[in-house]
């Protein structure tokens, strides 16, 4: 599978559990970009399943995305 396969198949599946999780649609299209970023720098041909990962992933980012701006907010 390409990059450009695996983006079209999964983009929305990362793209929903980003806006899920960060409830604005302008953050969640950024996150998702970064997440398939580092996906594209892993090895993800070795990977099994490759959806829950990918998601994992995604969820992972999304909770640093929040912890970063929840202390800008309080610094502010």
């Amino acid at each position: 599978m390409t990059d450009k396969e695996l983006f079209e198949q999964f983009h929305m599946d990362v793209y929903r559990t980003c806006y899920y999780m960060l409830k604005n649609q302008h953050d969640a299209e950024d996150v998702c970009q970064e997440v398939f970023i580092k996906i594209f720098q892993q090895d993800y041909q070795t990977i099994a399943n490759l959806k829950p990962w990918m998601l994992n992933i995604a969820m992972n980012t999304c909770r640093n995305f929040l912890r970063k701006h929840n202390l800008k907010r309080e610094i502010e």
